[in-house]
């Protein structure tokens, strides 16, 4: 929710003009920002390590699991990666785009930035394992990133079988709203607002959203999902902040899935995508190509 409260209290104050850009200063270790005890003791967090000698030949492409924004490997898609070690899928996460000071708040880079890193890891993986395809799942950033990276990263789509996106917000994020008020002044205070979230370490929030740089090279004209890649998109009707007008990709292929339509009673939001063992079930299927397979439903978190 920071990064929502950062957003509102841009879209705020910051719309009426541009603000001058302060010359970055230099980054001692010792203003490094900890992560907070509360945290790492959370039953929730901590991911498996990533076992480059992992090998499974019930599920033989490597899964490279994607956190959404303002998250790192060990918390998000972190108890999705547990599950899926029980199932002898191999997996392997990253923490990507992190901020300078708070190397565990991740996804903050440019998309384009970070899509690189991203590249660079999948190939790592593929040269550790020696598997010769890899799978992406990815949440909210993560689940664009699982599109973007293939599309935008020089033999990567060649390399990758299936996509899983969990409510990626593919036609720009608009923040509970709050985006309306970035265009009060039209293009001068959407820029405005563009300058400050890169000032302040997070272009990735710009480019998510409407008008983002990502989003306008997504929605280009160009198809999205690469030829050979198996896309699956997974919605919740209860997310409020990117709801599924916002993530549906229309491309033949693409599998656009609703979680009521297997779990109507599952009302589970945004953040509850990535902790959900029906959402899991389903993506399970996704990368088993067993579509029609059962799923234990949930009852997820809401927001």
């Amino acid at each position: 929710m920071a990064v929502v409260n950062l957003l509102f209290a841009l879209s705020v104050a910051l719309t009426t003009a541009a603000l001058p850009s302060p010359s970055p200063a230099p980054v001692d270790a010792r203003d490094l920002i900890s992560i907070p005890d509360a945290l790492t003791t959370a039953p929730w967090y901590g991911a498996p390590e990533n076992n480059f000698s992992c090998s499974s030949t019930t599920h033989p492409n490597p899964v490279v699991l994607l956190h959404g924004l303002s998250a790192d490997d060990q918390v998000d898609l972190n108890l999705l990666q547990i599950y899926l070690n029980k199932l002898d899928f191999c997996t392997f996460s990253l923490t990507y785009g992190a901020h300078t000071l708070a190397p565990w708040i991740g996804g903050l880079k440019p998309l384009a930035d970070s899509a690189v890193e991203i590249a660079d890891f999948v190939r790592e993986v593929l040269d550790k394992t020696g598997a010769s395809k890899v799978d992406l799942v990815g949440h909210s950033e993560g689940g664009v990133q699982a599109l973007y990276v293939p599309r935008s990263q020089p033999g990567i789509s060649d390399v990758v079988e299936h996509l899983v996106a969990l409510g990626p917000a593919m036609h720009g994020a608009e923040y509970y709203g709050f985006t309306d008020l970035w265009y009060i002044g039209g293009n001068v205070t959407r820029d405005a607002v563009a300058l400050v979230l890169k000032t302040v370490g997070c272009a990735g929030c710009d480019d998510l959203a409407v008008g983002g740089e990502t989003t306008k090279e997504l929605n280009d004209g160009n198809p999205v999902v690469q030829p050979g890649n198996k896309a699956t998109i997974i919605m919740s009707t209860n997310d409020k902040l990117v709801p599924p007008e916002k993530s549906i990709v229309d491309e033949e292929g693409v599998r656009n899935i609703l979680v009521q339509d297997t779990c109507p009673e599952d009302q589970l939001g945004h953040a509850g995508l990535a902790w959900d063992t029906g959402v899991w079930g389903l993506i399970v299927n996704a990368l088993t190509e067993d579509y029609d397979a059962p799923v234990t439903c949930d009852t997820g978190l809401t927001f």
